[in-house]
């Protein structure tokens, strides 16, 4: 998928969201978004293209240098392209696991939990140095251990966008087969304040992984807890200097940075 197909899709699927949420919002919350427009700040500045294009162009690289023990592309396009999609969708579940059971790894992740009005930008809320750690470690790790090509690489680019929609403010759910796919109801939980809901639902795609290591909790009827950590958005300043932010509170005496939920 081209850059600037990629960047249509995305802005295509920001206005539909952008929508949605205001006809069928799960709560009214507004936040951030209506207060600083740091949410537009941080729409504008696109992450999840960015991060899907380095994972692609990692990829790609590593394939063109050798790496890839398995070959995806001698097997059926289908089969070749959901075991690609699988095994990312792994990687990134493993290290959004590592993210809550390090420090300093949530001194960083903590930016993307400290929303308190859930919406499709808490989709680009990410601190800018996760993603080369992700290209150094789990996707230079899938890329070394299967060989893709365009068409299988553009199958995990269009399902990325599903992101966008998994953190959207909205009522969407998939009921008992919650386990099936990541839905807004099901992430919701994940982000939750509410004690009863840390530890659950990490998946990023996948249900599925959640179901195996445990951390399964399908949302109750009705379920939209408040969202957020205590620790919030002063400026987008912040967006570069968050983890430092948190240490330089910690030293000052202040509650510094919140316990990984």
């Amino acid at each position: 998928m081209s850059p600037v197909v990629s960047l249509l899709l995305y802005a295509g699927l920001m206005a539909a969201l952008f929508v949605a949420e205001r006809i069928w919002p799960a709560t009214q919350a507004r936040g951030e978004w209506a207060n600083n427009g740091v949410a537009f700040v941080l729409t504008a500045c696109g992450q999840i293209v960015r991060a899907t294009l380095l994972a692609v162009l990692v990829a790609t690289v590593v394939n063109g240098l050798g790496g890839g023990l398995i070959d995806l592309r001698t097997w059926p396009f289908w089969a070749g392209a959901l075991m690609w999609l699988a095994a990312m969708d792994l990687g990134e579940y493993l290290f959004h696991r590592a993210q809550h059971a390090f420090p300093w790894m949530w001194a960083m992740h903590s930016l993307h939990h400290s929303d308190r009005a859930l919406n499709f930008s808490t989709t680009q809320r990410h601190f800018w140095l996760e993603p080369l750690i992700k290209s150094v470690t789990i996707w230079l790790a899938v890329a070394i251990l299967f060989r893709g090509d365009a068409a299988i690489f553009g199958v995990y680019a269009l399902a990325n966008f599903w992101h966008l929609v998994a953190h959207a403010n909205l009522r969407l759910g998939f009921g008992p087969f919650a386990w099936l796919l990541n839905s807004p109801r099901y992430h919701r939980l994940h982000h939750s304040r509410e004690p009863g809901h840390y530890n659950a639902n990490y998946a990023a795609l996948l249900p599925i992984f959640d179901v195996l290591t445990g951390a399964y909790r399908r949302p109750a009827p009705g379920e939209f807890p408040e969202t957020g950590l205590d620790e919030a958005l002063e400026s987008p300043w912040d967006l570069i200097i968050w983890p430092v932010r948190g240490v330089r509170r910690w030293f000052a005496g202040g509650k510094g940075e919140a316990a990984a939920p």
